[in-house]
This record gives structure tokens, C-alpha cells and sequence, in this order.
């Protein structure tokens, strides 16, 4: 049978990475002083409920940090966008209210979106232009076998190649601008050999 310290290490390990490495330890060797100082049963009782209060708040932190909840903000604008253009583009004109839900979603976000695309981050930049080229490479293969496969039909190849090529086209354009929006790092361009300003 595991002992009791044994059982806490585990559960320590629920809490996030970041949070872990940094008080992991101390976590551990306080449940081993108040088994020590109160007893088992005692040390139970207040580490448990400490477990219980403290590992959802934790984790809620962890996965409601501001990049992440930008990123989760940002493909949705994105999806809504591309749902509406797709829609309009096949004739389904009440699609037009998914732009216009995208639209409001990003003006009543873009101070949350402004502060994303304003932190220096020259990987972050890179990796923006990056998926704007793989995007724009996407939608141009889709477009040149749409224009090959096009025939007197509309078919549900040709539904999906519009689909992913227009999804595509939408996410290069917004990933572009966010890329080139996104500055560089200070010590990105110090190492370039760029002055710094």
C-alpha cells in the first residue's frame, strides 16, 4: 500500500506545470509536516480541502490565460467570418448575419485583440506569417483544382473545395495582417544587428 506521502505526491501532480515545479516541493513536505505534527487523519482533512478549493482555480488560470483566450477569440472572429462569407457566396444570404456576428465579436474585443497583436514577440511573429503562407499555399492549390475539376455540375467535391479554399483565404488575410501588426522583440532586432529604438 502507497503511503500517504506517496498518494499526495501523485495528486500534487494534478496541479499545473508551472504552479508544480515552483511549489511542488513545499506542498509536499507541509503535508508531510502536519502528518507529523497532527496526525494522519488531520493532515488529510486540511490538505484535502486545500486540493479541492485550490486545483480548479488553478487550472482555470491556467487554461483562461490571456494568449490562450486570444487565440480561442481569434478563431472564433475567424470561423464566423469565413461561415459568413461562405454562406453569401452560396446563396444563403441569411449567412450575412454570421459576419455581422463576427464583426461585433471583434469590435467589442479589440482591446484584447489590439494588446495580442502589440506584444513584441518575434516567434510569435514569425509563426503569425508563417500560417498566413501555409494558408495562402492551401487556398491556392484548392483554387487551381477547383478551376480543373469544375464541370457542368456543383458537387460536393466542388462544396468542400470552396469551403477549405475560402477558409483558407479568409485565415491567410487575417493571419497576415496580425503578422505583420505583430512587432518584432527588442532583443530580436538587437541580435539582427538592428538598432534598438
Amino acid at each position: 500500500m502507497p503511503s500517504s506521502h506517496a498518494i499526495y505526491r501523485s495528486l500534487v501532480r494534478l496541479y499545473p506545470r508551472d504552479f508544480r515545479q515552483e511549489y511542488g516541493r513545499d506542498l509536499v513536505q507541509h503535508h508531510a509536516d502536519l502528518v507529523t505534527g497532527r496526525g494522519l487523519r488531520a493532515a488529510w482533512t486540511l490538505t484535502g480541502i486545500d486540493l479541492i478549493v485550490t486545483l480548479p482555480r488553478y487550472r482555470l488560470e491556467t487554461l483562461m490565460n490571456e494568449q490562450r483566450s486570444t487565440t480561442a477569440l481569434t478563431a472564433a472572429i475567424t470561423l464566423l467570418a469565413t461561415g459568413g462569407v461562405v454562406s453569401v457566396l452560396a446563396g444563403l444570404y441569411p449567412g450575412v448575419l454570421l459576419l455581422g456576428a463576427a464583426i461585433l465579436l471583434a469590435v467589442a474585443q479589440r482591446s484584447a485583440l489590439a494588446r495580442a497583436i502589440r506584444t513584441p514577440d518575434s516567434n510569435q511573429r514569425r509563426r503569425r506569417l508563417g500560417t498566413a503562407m501555409v494558408l495562402a499555399v492551401i487556398f491556392v492549390v484548392c483554387y487551381g483544382v477547383y478551376v480543373l475539376v469544375i464541370g457542368d455540375r456543383w458537387t460536393l467535391r466542388e462544396t468542400a473545395l470552396a469551403l477549405v479554399g475560402t477558409t483558407a483565404m479568409v485565415g491567410a488575410v487575417v493571419f497576415a495582417i496580425v503578422g505583420v501588426l505583430t512587432p518584432r522583440s527588442a532583443d530580436a532586432d538587437a541580435h539582427r544587428g538592428m538598432p534598438v529604438v
